[in-house]
C-alpha cells in the first residue's frame, strides 16, 4: 500500500502541497497561498468529484507499522491563522486496519502516550515520517528507534485495551 505522490500547489504551482482548502479541497503550499486562494470564493467539490476512481475505501489517514488511524481536520475560528495540515489521503483495502473513534480517544487521553510524545526528537522523527515521499520507508527506518518502536508499541497495546472493552 503506496501513498499518492504529493501534489504540487495550485496556486503558486512551485511547491509540493502539504494542506487542502477545508472548502474546495484545492491544494496549497502555506499561508500566503491559501490567503491568496481566498480572495475568490470557492465552495466544496461535488459528491461525484470527491469519490475514488477504484473501488477501494479512501480514507485520510495516519500509518504505523499495522495500523492505519482514520483522522479528520476540521478548521474553527480560533485557528484560522494556523495552518492545518491535511493528512494525505490513503486508499485502505481492509477496512480492519482503520481505527475506530473510540480507539483514537483511548490513545489521546492516554497519559503514558502524551507523555511519550513529549519527545523532541520523537515529534521530529513522526513529523519526518510525515513529510516524506517514501513515509513507508521512513517507517521502516523509524523501527530502529528505540523511543519510536515503545511508542508504537503502547499505541498498539492501547488499542487491544480499547477494542477488547469495546467486545465486552
Amino acid at each position: 500500500m503506496c501513498p499518492r505522490a504529493a501534489p504540487t500547489c495550485e496556486i503558486c504551482e512551485k511547491v509540493v502541497s502539504k494542506y487542502k482548502c477545508p472548502s474546495c479541497l484545492v491544494p496549497y503550499c502555506s499561508l500566503v497561498c491559501f490567503k491568496k486562494h481566498k480572495e475568490t470564493p470557492c465552495a466544496k467539490p461535488s459528491a461525484a468529484e470527491e469519490k475514488p476512481a477504484s473501488p477501494a475505501k479512501e480514507v485520510s489517514v495516519v500509518e504505523t507499522k499495522h495500523v492505519v488511524v482514520k483522522t479528520e481536520h476540521k478548521a474553527s475560528a480560533s485557528s484560522a491563522a494556523k495552518e492545518v495540515p491535511v493528512a494525505r489521503p490513503i486508499t485502505v483495502e481492509e477496512e480492519k486496519y482503520v481505527v475506530e473513534k473510540t480507539q483514537l480517544e483511548a490513545i489521546a487521553s492516554s497519559s503514558e502516550i502524551r507523555e511519550a510524545l513529549k519527545d523532541e526528537a520523537l515529534q521530529k522523527l513522526i513529523s519526518t515520517i510525515d513529510s516524506s515521499s517514501n513515509p513507508l520507508q521512513e517507517l521502516d527506518e523509524a523501527m530502529g528507534v528505540e523511543a519510536f518502536r515503545v511508542l508504537t508499541e503502547k499505541i498498539l497495546s492501547n488499542i487491544s485495551k480499547s477494542s477488547d472493552k469495546q467486545r465486552s
